[in-house]
């Protein structure tokens, strides 16, 4: 491992927001997990949120949401501070904003009615979904990557007043930053596929708007299955993968000299919550969460002719779309 990796590595969880900075910044650490045999999730998301030009409006934000696609409800809260009531650390993940807390092996807080009190841990090393150079260049404006892939996640959460015990669930912990949010985009990530638990799987197909131009929708993928890892992140591979999505329906094709990856994210409209995201520059995204869809995968080696091994999951999919449409979706917005 290269001195850059290891470094990288390290870093993977510092905070790049500078309190009382004036340009815009969001920067949110997030948790979220899968039953193990059940259409059950949770998703837990630690935000400091500074307007551009405007730092003294900066706060600290907590988002909750619990689904379950055997009853098709999602339960979803939502908790704001002042950035005074949060602390926060540089090079040390140990996060707090308000009473709530989250480091590199624990999760407690509460939003509304929401607690959780939860406990995790991951052998894997950190994901980068860009390539490491990028994340020190002004383009892309937004940043992502899972500093702890494969988390193993144990305790409670209490919802409203239903207390739900999480016993192994398999999720990640991810880290993401950037000037404002990124135009329009769809979002997917497997950590273990119900034929193949070792698979973990991260991509995005999105379009930036650059002054009044809009991209070409581009795509990036990152694939770790069966002890390697399948980066399809170069910005030539940004432009060539084939994407498309609409709601809730996503299909995708990337590929390099080494293999072709094929797949589609689905969901019914009844497994997804609405949220609104403020933007620093102003006025506010929208996205379509859930994390309880579908994902199927094809995986072609180029060397080995005629095998394409198909890898699947029902529940186990992370999948969500952020918008500027507010309505036609039909799924109701919240906060």
């Amino acid at each position: 491992m290269s001195i850059q990796q290891l470094k990288a590595n390290a870093e993977a969880n510092f905070l790049r927001y500078k309190p009382g900075q004036k340009r815009g910044h969001y920067e949110s650490y997030f948790i979220r997990a899968n039953h193990s045999s059940e259409s059950k999730a949770f998703w837990i998301r630690y935000t400091l949120f500074s307007p551009d030009k405007h730092p003294e409006k900066a706060m600290g934000e907590l988002w909750a949401v619990y689904f379950d696609g055997k009853k098709q409800e999602q339960h979803a809260a939502k908790a704001e501070f002042p950035i005074g009531q949060c602390v926060l650390n540089e090079t040390n993940f140990n996060l707090k904003i308000g009473e709530s807390s989250l480091n590199s092996v624990a999760a407690k807080g509460q939003a509304l009615d929401f607690n959780w009190d939860l406990k995790y841990k991951s052998t894997e090393n950190p994901l980068f979904f860009l390539p490491l150079n990028f994340y020190h260049l002004p383009f892309p404006k937004a940043k992502s990557l899972v500093p702890q892939p494969f988390s193993t996640f144990n305790g409670t959460l209490q919802v409203s007043a239903n207390k739900i015990e999480i016993k192994d669930w398999i999720g990640s912990q991810n880290h993401n930053w950037g000037e404002k949010h990124t135009d329009y985009y769809a979002w997917g990530q497997v950590a273990g596929f119900d034929n193949s638990p070792d698979t973990f799987l991260e991509l995005i197909t999105a379009q930036l708007k650059i002054g009044p131009i809009k991209t070409p929708m581009m795509t990036i993928l990152v694939l770790r299955h069966k002890g390697k890892e399948y980066r399809l992140n170069n910005l030539k591979q940004w432009f060539t993968a084939k994407a498309k999505f609409k709601y809730f329906d996503w299909n995708f094709e990337c590929e390099n000299k080494d293999v072709r990856i094929k797949g589609r994210i689905f969901a019914p409209a009844e497994f997804f919550v609405g949220l609104r995201y403020p933007n620093t520059p102003g006025g506010n995204k929208y996205c379509l969460n859930s994390k309880i869809a579908s994902c199927d995968l094809s995986i072609e080696e180029k060397d080995k002719i005629g095998i394409n091994e198909a890898v699947h999951t029902d529940f186990r999919c992370a999948f969500e779309i952020l918008t500027d449409d507010k309505t036609s979706h039909g799924v109701e917005i919240l906060f």
